[in-house]
């Protein structure tokens, strides 16, 4: 298959590139879903609502205020969290998520 040309001075990129956490406002992936996709000092309606996550990929760090305030949990990578709670992170506590080592950074 073809693949189109990236746009200039834009670098070509799998999905498996592109960091990514799907969040979900209920334990074991159920309720609501956002996808993040890269540094996010304010979650907005999402704050304080996370309880269960897939990590795609990238390495991320998560903090319980905005601005990447607060205590800190991470770094986490790639994997299924069915309760943040079990790795650390209180239940509806996350409320800044950044990006601590970017997909792929350890290749290059």
């Amino acid at each position: 298959a073809l693949v189109a040309p990236a746009p200039a001075g834009e670098p070509m990129r799998s999905a498996g590139d592109v960091p990514q956490i799907i969040a979900f406002d209920n334990e074991n992936y159920l309720g609501d879903h956002t996808h993040i996709l890269g540094d996010m000092k304010d979650l907005g309606k999402w704050g304080n609502s996370i309880s269960s996550m897939v990590i795609i990929s990238g390495t991320w760090e998560f903090f319980d205020d905005e601005d990447f305030k607060g205590t800190k949990v991470g770094p986490l990578g790639p994997g299924m969290y069915p309760k943040v709670a079990d790795i650390g992170i209180k239940d509806n506590s996350i409320s800044s998520i950044r990006l601590a080592i970017p997909t792929g950074a350890s290749t290059r």
